[in-house]
């Protein structure tokens, strides 16, 4: 009759991952695996902004490919900085049917810029400790003598 409740919900969002019923029909576009290889064919010789591919990712997103860093099930690749990212790596790993799904942690703690503000503050923070160190290894240093 309707589409089960799982897909009318908020989860339908854009920009959000497919629901599992949702990605039995979308992985249907690409069943046989020669159709996913395909993709991948063209995804490799002109790249993610290939309005086809711009298209399927939208679909893949509920209408919105998201910015930012995006999570899968896979479990040696569980987040990429981007969805292209997520996508070449699917093609180039032969994981065709690899899911995006909702991250376990916030986007923020994975993106790129969150990671750099860190790194920024570990950086002044190493600053300081490697300032405060080097006195006491030169103090040391002088004391043992070579």
């Amino acid at each position: 009759m309707g589409a089960p409740a799982e897909d009318s919900t908020s989860a339908s969002t854009p920009g959000s991952p497919l629901s599992p019923t949702e990605y039995e029909r979308f992985f249907a576009l690409l069943t046989p695996t020669w159709k996913a290889e395909t993709t991948c064919r063209l995804r490799a010789t002109h790249g993610c902004r290939n309005p086809t591919l711009v298209q399927l990712d939208q679909y893949e997103n509920h209408g919105l490919v998201p910015d930012g860093a995006v999570c899968s099930d896979l479990p040696y690749a569980s987040w990429f900085e981007s969805f292209c990212q997520f996508a070449q790596y699917r093609c180039s790993n032969h994981v065709y049917y690899a899911k995006r799904v909702r991250c376990s942690q916030p986007v923020s703690i994975l993106s790129p810029n969150t990671l750099k503000d860190t790194d920024t503050t570990a950086e002044a923070l190493s600053t300081t400790m490697s300032s405060s160190t080097a006195s006491h290894v030169t103090g040391e240093t002088t004391y043992h003598g070579e």
